[in-house]
């Protein structure tokens, strides 16, 4: 361990008087030092993510048995499944490993432990709970109860509307000024409430995870990041982990040895480093530019709680170079009244100039819609409709191949990663929608106006007798 340089212990002690002792109960043993950063830090969310090995479910029951000595206290550990908390090696033996050490007493059919109190009806005894959270619909089981915390170990297994649902049992049970207290003095009203999670990154929720706590500029102030490394572990061997993960693929690899967030699913057709980004000042000056939209007017629901995204992808090309620039992507899920709001807002800011193409799918109302905003909506712009041909796999594979000759590049900007995320699995993703737009402007900026010939033999045309063959050019399009 590197030793403190003398200089600084002053400024290390006023912070550690700023953030306070660290408190631990029921557990035997001592936190590594990114461990103890997800003991402490104040946040109401924190994600321990990143590396495997990183010791990320043993700082989670560290962090749930926090408080497990104040009257009233109420936590809950959730995985996808029962058997993955029970399986050998899980989270319910660890905790029996740790607290039929204590005095606490093991609840089996409720599937949880229950600590002593200072108080005498026994009626607030402290509690450390494990349930699960498979589908939205598990959000249910949970209805009326009060969590002082809430830890989702492995939550790449948890979907996004899942993990928000949880948010209305997150409170105290009560504040009252006359709580029982613990044998340090404090009330459930001292206790924070708090969200604690853990995940490797890769899996089929890897991108919202990424955005909500990995990505510095998308996550909100209450939310922190901690990263997980498997080098931190003491009570890991490290020699036969490394060992170990040196047999699986590169990308698998790399997200597990080295915590890489950048690397989601591997897919079948695309690679994150095929788009090389640009800045915006570099781009060449007489681009022609689309933006193609593909519609989903949806929001999250307990039916549909992933639905596809309205996505708008603003392409460019070069005609001197054959060079695409992705220059815009618009990303959101909505309803259909706002749907038209960020269309027309989008025509806006990006210019008469930028033509609009519109997908029709088959068998859908998209194609009263598309009428609507060429008729109505977007009268002042150039507005076209297109309704793909062929299977999205076989129209992705063209773009494919201009990508990986880097004849498709990108300027930063929002939504990027989740365009990169999303382009990179497919298409073994959930969301295709990025694809499907962008597919769809490359075809439109594909047919590209030149001079088309036709040759007449000689003789078609009365008293025209020279040359063999008359050359006649017309617009045409390739």
């Amino acid at each position: 361990m590197t030793a403190i340089d003398p200089a600084l212990q002053p400024e290390l002690e006023l912070l550690l008087d700023a953030v306070g002792p660290l408190r631990l109960r029921n557990c035997p043993l001592s936190p590594a030092p990114r461990q103890e950063a997800f003991l402490r830090l104040p946040h109401e969310e924190i994600l321990f993510g990143g590396a495997a090995g990183g010791g990320k479910s043993i700082a989670l029951l560290m962090t749930a048995a926090q408080y497990s000595d104040v009257p009233g206290y109420d936590a809950l550990i959730v995985r996808s499944t029962l058997a993955e908390l029970e399986h050998p090696g899980g989270l319910i033996e660890l905790s029996h490993d740790w607290f039929s050490r204590t005095k606490a007493s093991w609840l089996g059919e409720q599937r949880a432990w229950r600590f002593p109190t200072t108080s005498r009806s026994g009626a607030d005894a402290p509690t450390i709970r494990f349930g699960y959270l498979n589908s939205p619909a598990d959000v249910n089981r949970y209805s009326g109860s009060a969590f002082s915390f809430l830890g989702f170990d492995e939550l790449s297994h948890v979907e996004e509307i899942s993990y928000r649902r949880m948010f209305r049992v997150l409170r105290q049970a009560s504040t009252a000024p006359d709580l029982a207290r613990s044998p340090d003095g404090l009330t459930l009203a001292d206790v924070p409430v708090r969200i604690r999670a853990t995940a490797n990154p890769g899996g089929p929720n890897h991108s919202w995870i990424k955005a909500y706590f990995v990505n510095p500029e998308s996550r909100k102030p209450s939310v922190a990041f901690v990263p997980s490394r498997w080098q931190d572990n003491p009570h890991l061997d490290l020699d036969n982990y490394a060992q170990q993960l040196a047999h699986l693929p590169l990308s698998e690899r790399k997200r597990l040895m080295d915590g890489d967030w950048d690397i989601a699913d591997e897919g079948e057709m695309f690679e994150r480093s095929w788009f090389e980004l640009v800045e915006r000042d570099a781009l060449p000056k007489t681009n022609r530019a689309v933006r193609y939209w593909d519609f989903a007017a949806s929001q999250p629901t307990i039916r549909n709680p992933d639905p596809d995204y309205t996505v708008g992808l603003r392409l460019e090309i070069d005609d001197r170079t054959g060079i695409y620039y992705i220059t815009g992507i618009t990303r959101k899920r909505l309803h259909a009244g706002q749907v038209e709001e960020l269309v027309k807002a989008t025509a806006q800011a990006d210019g008469q100039h930028v033509e609009i193409c519109i997908e029709q799918e088959p068998a859908s109302n998209s194609s009263i819609l598309a009428e609507y905003f060429k008729r109505e909506a977007l009268r002042q712009y150039a507005v076209t409709t297109n309704q793909p041909n062929g299977s999205k796999e076989a129209r992705a594979r063209v773009v494919a191949v201009h990508a990986e000759n880097g004849r498709i590049k990108l300027v930063p900007g929002p939504n990027m990663e989740a365009f990169l995320d999303e382009i990179a699995v497919f298409p073994n993703g959930r969301h295709d929608d990025c694809v499907d737009a962008l597919t769809g402007a490359h075809a439109k900026l594909g047919v590209r106006r030149r001079a088309t010939a036709w040759s007449v033999p000689r003789g078609t045309i009365p008293g025209w007798e020279r040359p063999a063959y008359y050359n006649f050019y017309l617009p045409g399009f390739e």
